[in-house]
């Protein structure tokens, strides 16, 4: 038998964290306001403790909320219905096939009620143009001039594909509820220009949440992981390239990055201006 298993195993001693020393800010506040404490005692430390009110235990159960739907949502993620919906081009088609159903079957002489959808319609085309107000002209800029460039970054990359998965949505609710409420006036005041403008614009956010948002930030991700190892991106309201100016593979990879996000970019500012149309429409419909 070797000497490694033949030899006696001897105990370290257990060492004894030193105790805390008493803050000397807590004492002297402690005497301030009269305030007694005695770890033995239950009922003491129950009369000291913090009491939470009604604002921090729905702040607990709206944490609960949130976790729940978020392990939700991460479990959606791993379906395959999920990732057939998010990484291949048949939701469109799909999606096509839907408005073809529902056009058919809203087509002139159904029953319904006018006032429900236009006021589906005029709530879906006001809440899809304040999201591209406060995305593209508020939320965007301030945070980009005020954030280092990559905590602005990690931002962005949360936030497009929701931002751009929502309008899209938002916008087909608006086409349809267009198309209904046109159906049931018998297409009287119909204006093709407003039914032109709200295809576009689903057109446009649609391609640009199934076909760009996805290379761009794989772009970008790899972009990061080369400034962050050459101790970049820190800078904030601007690109300093540094070391990297003269790296070949960084300017190919910076140069893919910025033709998705230039892209994604001018079809951003296109949909913004068919929206602010459709509302110009609609004020003009209601001043007849």
């Amino acid at each position: 038998m070797c000497n490694m298993c033949t030899r006696d195993v001897i105990e370290a001693p257990a060492v004894v964290a030193p105790a805390p020393k008493p803050s000397r800010t807590l004492e002297r506040m402690k005497k301030k306001h009269n305030i007694v404490t005695d770890p033995n005692n239950f009922e003491k430390q129950q009369e000291v403790e913090y009491q939470p009110d009604l604002l921090a235990i729905s702040t607990k159960y709206s944490k609960i909320g949130y976790d729940l739907m978020k392990q939700g949502l991460v479990r959606l993620q791993e379906t395959k219905a999920y990732v057939i919906a998010t990484r291949t081009s048949q939701p469109l088609h799909v999606a096509l096939a839907v408005v073809v159903l529902l056009a058919w079957l809203s087509r002139p002489g159904t029953s319904g009620s006018i006032r429900g959808w236009r006021a589906l319609y005029v709530t879906a085309v006001a809440t899809h143009l304040g999201a591209q107000v406060w995305m593209t002209l508020v939320s965007g800029i301030v945070l980009y001039f005020n954030l280092p460039r990559h905590e602005f970054g990690r931002v962005q990359t949360v936030l497009f594909p929701v931002y751009y998965a929502f309008n899209a949505v938002i916008s087909l609710l608006a086409l349809l509820a267009y198309y209904r409420t046109q159906c049931l006036t018998q297409f009287e005041q119909t204006s093709w220009v407003q039914l032109a403008l709200l295809l576009a614009v689903f057109s446009i956010e649609s391609y640009v949440r199934l076909r760009l948002v996805r290379p761009m930030l794989r772009a970008k991700h790899v972009k990061t992981q080369m400034e962050e190892a050459a101790g970049g991106g820190q800078e904030v309201g601007r690109l300093i390239l540094g070391e990297l100016a003269h790296c070949p593979r960084y300017l190919r990879v910076l140069k893919t990055f910025r033709t998705y996000h230039s892209s994604i970019a001018m079809g951003t500012m296109i949909a913004l201006g068919c929206s602010i149309y459709s509302t110009m429409i609609i004020v003009d419909s209601m001043c007849r």
